[in-house]
């Protein structure tokens, strides 16, 4: 299809199908042209020679009237025998002065020519001259009648005239009128090959305009505007990304705004009641003094932390975030992460093993960021010991190889749900579980080691074990010196 091709191609195209069309056209026109004219030559039109033979007849009878066609009578006999189309006559005198007829030009000069010319036939002024005397009773020469003709085809009428004209002017110019109705014809046909696709383009951007992304630009072609409409339904996708981004942005706006405003309002409520309580009660009980001011300390620490991680956040999300790589014995860290996990395990007791695998030919220290990693690994194990029942496990696997650290932290608790596995390193997102937790998790624990994650060159996920229990497993990538 032509209209699949480059534009310069179909343009291209148009020209020569313009010009062959035209040309095709123009052979036919001429040839119709010929057999009309050979069908009306003998029809309609007089042939050239026609008046010239009329002239043997003219002159006959020129002779037989003799000086009596000077006459009216003689007039009016040789205008009937005369052709009123086609031959035109003067009869002169014998000095060659004009009598009458309906030539009014001037035949002969003198006498001298005129006796010169006398039945001869010459050319004056593009048309043939038959000379013929006129001889009186005694045998000289009165005058003379001369018969103007062209040999040329000529039309039997006025009406013909008008008509073969015309026929004969159009076959003369077919060739313009075909340029003419072939450009027109195949410039619609081009127009209409390039209207298609503008116009779809015209409303997916009034529609853009409207706000509106509900659209899809269907035209594909190997050609300039297929490209170009290819571009603009990916710019429709990007834009749609943008969109649909703008709108998560916003969503995770006002969830971190309920999230802040849960989150608060239950130790700013504590510290409310307590400082009214201290207001209001007994001021000499040093024992129930200390012991609200510390509660009310207690919340003002989970305010401070909870702040504390939003700036974080923002931090990880809008500044220059990098990394501060230091050798770091993996051992030796995890074996003291351990003896801390278990500090905070030891309400539920719940037991936690470690596991460190060195896979490289020789052993030495690691380039990372040491305080990225522990708050990487601080937010997974807290997670894990805060879902894991009274009298669990915890076991924290590391794998070390040249470039990369593994790590794998897997509890016997309930598992993920299948919600959890889809949004659980959203920002602000707290399983069913975790709603329940006493206001304490505010979702951000995950959100934030997968970023740091992220940061080290690695990937995270979250899954269940097949005999039950949540894992997480993430890397990172180790520092070159």
């Amino acid at each position: 299809m032509m209209e699949k091709k480059l534009l310069k191609s179909q343009f291209i195209i148009s020209f020569i199908l313009i010009l062959v069309f035209s040309f095709t056209a123009t052979v036919a026109t001429y040839f119709l042209g010929f057999v009309l004219y050979k069908k009306i030559e003998y029809k309609n039109m007089y042939p050239a020679n026609y008046f010239e033979k009329k002239i043997p007849e003219i002159e006959e009878h020129i002779r037989k009237s003799g000086v009596s066609i000077i006459s009216r009578a003689g007039r009016a006999a040789l205008e009937k025998i005369i052709p009123a189309e086609g031959i035109s006559y003067q009869v002169m005198d014998s000095f060659g002065r004009r009598i009458y007829g309906t030539d009014e030009g001037l035949i002969v000069e003198d006498q001298g020519q005129l006796r010169r010319k006398i039945n001869t036939t010459f050319s004056l002024k593009g048309k043939y001259i038959r000379l013929v005397p006129v001889i009186d009773q005694e045998g000289k020469i009165a005058g003379a009648v001369s018969l103007s003709y062209s040999l040329a085809p000529t039309y039997r009428s006025l009406f013909d005239k008008m008509w073969i004209s015309f026929i004969f002017v159009a076959v003369i110019f077919s060739p313009f009128f075909h340029v003419i109705l072939y450009t027109w014809m195949f410039a619609r046909i081009f127009s209409k090959n390039i209207a298609k696709p503008l116009n779809l383009l015209i409303e997916a951007s009034e529609k853009i305009g409207e706000k509106n992304l509900d659209f899809v630009i269907d035209y594909d072609a190997p050609n300039e505007l297929g490209r170009l409409c290819k571009a603009f339904n990916e710019m429709k996708g990007e834009l749609e990304k943008s969109l649909v981004l703008q709108w998560r942005m916003e969503q995770q706006r006002r969830e971190m705004l309920e999230a802040l405003t849960h989150d608060l309002k239950t130790p700013v409520s504590i510290i409310k009641g307590y400082a009214e309580a201290l207001m209001e009660g007994d001021q000499q009980n040093n024992d129930k003094i200390c012991r609200y001011l510390n509660i009310i300390k207690e919340n003002a620490d989970k305010i401070t932390a909870f702040v504390n991680k939003i700036r974080y956040v923002s931090e990880l999300e809008f500044s220059d975030f990098k990394l501060e790589p230091e050798p770091v014995d993996i051992k030796v860290f995890i074996l003291k992460k351990e003896e801390g996990y278990w500090l905070l395990s030891q309400k539920k007791n719940i037991k936690i093993y470690t596991n460190v695998c060195d896979a490289r030919p020789c052993e030495a220290p690691c380039l990372i960021d040491k305080e990225k990693l522990e708050r990487i690994l601080d937010n997974i194990v807290t997670n894990s010991i805060r879902f894991t029942p009274n009298s669990g496990r915890i076991n924290i696997d590391v794998t070390i190889k040249d470039d990369r650290l593994y790590f794998r932290i897997c509890d016997t608790g309930k598992g993920f749900s299948p919600k959890d596995l889809a949004h659980i390193f959203d920002r602000f997102y707290r399983g069913d579980s975790a709603r329940n937790s006493e206001g304490e998790h505010m979702g951000l624990g995950l959100y934030i080691a997968g970023k740091l994650v992220e940061a080290h060159g690695g990937a995270i996920k979250a899954f269940n074990r097949p005999e039950g229990g949540a894992c997480v497993a993430f890397d990172i990538a180790v520092c070159r010196n």
